[in-house]
């Protein structure tokens, strides 16, 4: 039996809710983020415009709501967290632990309550007395809190009179059970039940009361919220509701002295409102700001309304500037608009109110503000952003900064007919520019793949450069759609190259142009940047001068002193910056940086040795293999070069590598051709640090790939190719590549001088030998691993030894670049070229993100990696901005770009659609486009019919099949047989269409729609549409359709087929052979640009079989023959598909026998069909 491990690649970056307030430390600022099940908490930190993560929790339920509340007794405030599940809890910050704490827990739920369709909705007092939550029809639970100060207040008054107990904390329920969101015991004093026996414990402003329950008259419920009160009053909270007439108004219900009973408030009976009022954000003075899609209106018992009228979008989240004085107040609305609402007070009462546009952002599911013109934006649309406020427009350039820092687009501005007219858009964040008076300046930005609506996996077995293993997801929608690249790995941006042959080393040098008396003070300007090239029978250099920016003018060098006439072994910059030591065969070369000369030279023929094999420089530390099996151990001593000691090993040196573990050069490692082994020696005098490192396979080493695992185990032992020692994660390691792709690593543990292994493992990364290069990244030291599948090692959490794959193959050598103008920069080599690149921050997940034009969300992708082409179905608004208002145009527009064809057998369907287009123009238009896997440009793009919608996309080959006789047909009672030439065929290849005949349609993009005209409540047509994409003609070609009676949900390949789940039914489709005379009904015409309609003249889309299901088949899933359908409402159906071979007719008249020898054989026919498996 097979298993699967299942683990989260990316955690929750959705933003449910967001609130800011002093949370872990009075005076403060602090963020709370909620994301799906992870509570987060950030800080602003000093100085920086940064966020910086305090913690991040995973709570057991998916959160609903978060809301702050500080009560008066407190110095820091409490988070209130509920969950899907009707449950709560109230959380505050132990900052001796230095994380959350439960302080109450508890249930809200109700056994005979009808949950609210829209989402739950909390509101806490501003006094932190009572929260309310409204989660049932009709139902309002209060969590009352205990407080400590004002013990005669008329709340402690009316919590007395409710004579109910305080609830009990942590492990309170009646069973012993553990609260679910207990993230540890609470502190000190905190409510908690030990053994069934509840605990003393003092009274705190954290311990709730039991839930009170109740009622209200108003079942359909848009916002509730606390009013503004004094501690003298007892609470009241303002309820958004919709009458039975459709008419939203407001009403108020003050707690009673009684019991708490609600209570409602006469004077706000009947205020009636707009009628697209949706959000409350209660005023001092006893008043209301309603926020609608058009209008603002400040609505009080007391004084009349004051309205002020807005641009039209609906509001999504709101946060006070100034939380103390009510007059600034954050509007964010769901068309990523960002606006201040600026309240004019006298003597209290709001005069007059003013609505500001700020800018654009993300569509925004919260707002925190943080102080110092800073506002957190959370979203569930596109990316949170952190953003600065100015009470100026920015400047362009500004602007312009801000967009190339933005992932995403802002407020772009539309034609008459752009959505219609033009492809899928310009992905260019180039061409987009900002607001022209936008005040909002973008500071940070975090990655949000949600709404995740659609994914492909995406190999990287196809070989192509750049290609990587990961999935590409539809992300985002309304102002900022994209496509999200997702893989686990580095990618390695390239920014230049040349085609360099018999590349055997590479080293990059910075080193001064002059003779700086303080080399550590170098000027940036006075810098030059050298890659030493070592080729098969000379040395090339490389540089360029360093000017602070990423302009490179880089060329060929001849500098004095360099011995360019033959390879390099190694080379490197001495300790004082001021020389560089070159290694080659014949001599060990000290060069002045300053004057470009030799200032000291060692030759093996001091000695009495031959040649230099091998070399390893570490600043001004140099070791060096001679004759083979002798070590010299060379130092850089004021210009003169001096060897200090020499040892003879017993087999020849394969690689060398010299260290400075803590500030001094104090081990050599060299790997041994013969022995298979590692010895580390000691400094200065070369003598035994340890015994001999064995490197065969430890026990429990783990080969990464199918491939390398096959060389693992082969009997034969790889020598030695590198090796390198470095310190990771605070932990000394011998790292060892072999020439089979194995890395060897060696936990190191000093014990007065000498070495002891505390830890030997072994990787398989890929087929090919390993070079070992150390580079920083972000402050700290990675390792490259390069090879035919390169890797990247550094430490994890805890120390632990980490790998990340490079996206990129083939690569022999590799050297870091210490560029001022080109952080984390690498040179990197493979067989025959050479290029400069930059890595992505070294990480377990990598997401790229490609952006698409404002309210073109992405509905569906698949990836053809034949092509390397991206089918994307988008579905664009056109009510966003007014686009288009005319539906003569519409109807234009369509006849001249949409996928229409009137001579299709179901013309009738088309009709239906162009009456409905002349009677309403649609509010969403559908578009299939073709991208470039490598640079996301649109190759082709395409409309589809009006009310058309994408709702399922694959890649599929479709196998030619034969049309069976007619008088097969008739025989056949369920599904389509083909001739006994092709039925042998098929048996003969183990019943797979696809083996017993050619494919007739490769790697073709198959999309299936649904069209639902006005007036209709469901689908009842569609189509499935197959295109191929020609990439000699750049033409995406419509060669098949096929009209259904529903919308086709789900799209699969199967077995050269197509399964295809239409409304409640299941069809096997073929790619068969058309009916002789029967060709296709329109002529080749060109629908647009790139994109060409010529349905294939001898090949058709038909249904072979059909099997019915439940109520609606949403998915299909395909293991073998068998066949899972998801239905909308009863779970999943099996089904098994079957291949009989079938006589194509039977005797009709028994008289016939005698002559029955005479006549010909009836041919045997296949018969396809889904059995259901019970």
């Amino acid at each position: 039996m097979q298993y699967q491990y299942v683990v989260s690649a990316h955690k929750p970056s959705s933003v449910l809710a967001s609130v800011s307030g002093a949370f872990t430390m009075p005076q403060a600022t602090d963020l709370i983020v909620a994301k799906g099940n992870r509570l987060e908490v950030h800080t602003l930190a000093a100085g920086t415009d940064k966020l910086q993560l305090v913690g991040s929790w995973a709570l057991n339920g998916r959160i609903a709501s978060v809301d702050f509340m500080h009560p008066a007794d407190r110095l820091t405030g409490l988070v209130l967290v509920t969950s899907d599940k009707f449950q709560f809890a109230v959380l505050s910050w132990d900052a001796t632990e230095q994380r959350l704490a439960t302080e109450s827990t508890g249930e809200f739920g109700e056994a005979t309550g009808r949950p609210t369709t829209e989402a739950k909705l909390v509101a806490v007092d501003p006094l932190g007395r009572v929260a309310a939550v409204y989660a049932y029809q009709g139902i309002v639970h209060l969590l009352p809190m205990v407080s400590a100060q004002e013990p005669q207040s008329p709340w402690r008054t009316l919590l007395r009179a409710t004579g109910s107990r305080r609830q009990r904390g942590i492990g309170s329920t009646g069973d012993g059970a553990a609260w679910p969101y207990a993230v540890h015991e609470p502190v000190a004093g905190g409510s908690a039940r030990a053994k069934g026996k509840a605990a003393a414990y003092a009274e705190r402003s954290s311990d709730i009361y039991a839930i009170l329950t109740r009622y209200i008259h108003e079942l359909k419920v848009l916002d509730l919220q606390f009013m503004h009160a004094g501690a003298d009053e007892l609470p009241a909270f303002a309820v958004l509701y919709e009458d039975a007439n459709m008419q939203r108004q407001v009403r108020v219900y003050r707690l009673g002295e009684s019991r708490g009973e609600l209570q409602p408030v006469a004077a706000w009976a009947s205020l009636s409102l707009e009628a697209t009022a949706a959000r409350l954000v209660p005023l001092p003075g006893n008043s209301v700001l309603v926020a609608g899609d058009e209008a603002l209106a400040v609505v009080s018992a007391e004084r009349p309304a004051l309205a002020m009228s807005k641009r039209a979008a609906a509001p999504t989240a709101w946060a006070w500037i100034d939380a103390d004085a009510h007059t600034r107040l954050l509007l964010a609305d769901d068309a990523g608009g960002l606006s201040l609402v600026v309240l004019q007070r006298v003597e209290g009462a709001v005069q007059d109110l003013f609505v500001e546009h700020l800018g654009s952002t993300a569509v925004a599911t919260s707002l925190a503000y943080l102080g110092g013109g800073c506002v957190y934006v959370g979203s569930h649309c596109g990316d949170q952003m952190l953003a600065r406020l100015h009470t100026q427009p920015l400047a362009p350039d500004a602007r312009a900064a801000m967009n190339r820092r933005a992932l995403h687009a802002l407020d772009g501005s539309d034609g008459s007919d752009s959505v219609l007219a033009c492809p899928l858009g310009d992905t260019d964040s180039s061409a987009r520019q900002a607001p022209p008076n936008s005040f909002v300046e973008l500071l940070e930005l975090h990655e949000n793949l949600a709404p995740l609506v659609d994914l492909s996996v995406v190999g990287s077995g196809d070989g192509r450069r750049g290609s990587y293993g990961g999935v590409v997801s539809c992300s985002g929608m309304r102002t900022t759609p994209s496509l999200r690249a997702v893989r686990n790995g580095i990618g390695l941006e390239q920014l230049a190259g040349v085609d360099v042959a018999g590349l055997l080393g590479l080293w990059s040098l910075t080193v001064a142009q002059g003779a700086p008396s303080d080399s550590a003070a170098m000027d940036v300007d006075s810098r030059l940047v050298l890659l030493v090239l070592s080729l098969i029978d000379r040395t090339l250099l490389l540089g360029w001068a360093e000017s602070g920016t990423a302009q490179l003018d880089v060329g060929e060098l001849a500098l004095a002193g360099w011995r360019l006439d033959e390879p390099t072994l190694a080379a490197g910059l001495a300790g004082d910056g001021r020389h560089v030591v070159q290694v080659t065969s014949r001599a060990v070369v000290l060069i002045d940086s300053g004057a470009w000369a030799v200032r000291a030279a060692w030759t093996p023929a001091d000695v009495g040795l031959a040649a230099i094999s091998a070399a390893a420089v570490a600043g001004s530390q140099v070791a060096v293999a001679v004759d083979g099996c002798t070590v010299a151990y060379l130092e850089v001593r004021e210009g003169t070069l001096a060897c200090v000691a020499r040892r003879e090993l017993p087999s020849a040196v394969a690689c060398i590598d010299v260290h400075a573990w803590q500030g001094a050069a104090s081990h050599v490692a060299v790997g041994l051709w013969a022995a298979n082994d590692v010895c580390l020696l000691a400094l200065p005098n070369l003598a035994p640090a340890c015994s001999a490192l064995s490197l065969c396979m430890p026990q429990g080493a783990l080969p990464a790939e199918p491939a390398a695992a096959a060389a693992a185990e082969s009997a034969a032992p790889s020598l030695p190719r590198s090796v390198l020692m470095c310190t990771l994660g605070g932990t000394p390691y011998l790292l060892v590549g072999l020439g089979d792709g194995r890395l060897h690593h060696f936990a190191l543990a000093d014990e007065g001088g000498s070495m002891r292994v505390r830890e030997h493992r072994a990787i398989a990364l890929g087929s090919g030998p390993l070079g070992l290069t150390p580079f920083a990244n972000g402050g700290e030291l990675n390792v490259f691993a390069a090879g035919d599948h390169s890797a990247v090692l550094f430490a994890g959490a805890g120390g632990k030894l980490m790998y990340a794959n490079v996206d990129e193959l083939g690569i022999t050598r590799m050297a870091p670049v210490a560029a001022a103008g080109l952080p984390a920069a690498m040179c990197l080599a493979s067989e025959r070229r050479l290029w400069l690149a930059q890595a992505d921050p070294v990480q377990r997940l990598h997401v790229r993100s490609h952006a698409l034009p404002p309210w073109a969300a992405p509905h569906r992708i698949a990836h053809s990696p034949a092509g390397a082409v991206y089918g994307v179905a988008t579905i664009h608004s056109l009510d966003a901005g007014g686009s288009l208002t005319s539906t003569a145009s519409d109807v234009a527009v369509w006849q001249r770009l949409a996928l229409m064809d009137a001579a299709e057998p179901q013309a009738n369907l088309l009709g239906d659609a162009r009456a409905a287009l002349a009677v309403c123009s649609p509010a969403e238009v559908a578009r299939f486009s073709l991208l470039d896997c490598q640079t996301m440009d649109v190759l082709a793009s395409v409309l589809l019919r009006p009310f058309e919608m994408p709702e399922s996309l694959c890649v599929a080959s479709l196998a030619c099949l034969e049309r069976p006789p007619p008088e097969a047909a008739t025989a056949s009672a369920g599904g389509a047989p083909e001739p006994a030439a092709a039925a042998s065929r098929s048996s003969h290849n183990g019943g797979d269409p696809a083996s017993a005949a050619p494919a007739a349609l490769e790697n073709a993009f198959v999309l299936g729609t649904s069209i639902v005209l006005p007036g209709e409540d469901d689908a009842r047509r569609g189509r499935i549409i197959a295109c191929t994409y020609d990439a000699v003609q750049q033409q995406m070609r419509i060669v098949g359709s096929f009209a259904t009676v529903g919308a086709v949900y789900a799209l699969v390949p199967f077995r050269g087929m197509l399964l295809a789940a239409v409304n409640a039914r299941l069809l096997l489709l073929g790619w068969q052979r058309r009916a002789v005379g029967a060709g296709p009904a329109g002529a080749v015409r060109r629908v647009c640009d790139g994109v060409v309609c010529a349905e294939d003249p001898e090949f058709e889309l038909v249904v072979l079989c059909s099997q019915q299901t439940q109520i609606a088949a949403l998915s299909v899933s395909v293991s073998g023959d068998y066949v899972a359908v998801g239905d909308i409402m009863s779970s999943v159906s099996l089904f098994r598909y079957e291949e009989l071979v079938v006589p194509s007719a039977s005797r009709v008249n028994a008289s016939l026998a005698d002559s029955e020898p005479a006549l010909e054989p009836p041919a045997s026919q296949l018969r396809r069909r889904l059995v259901p498996v019970s």
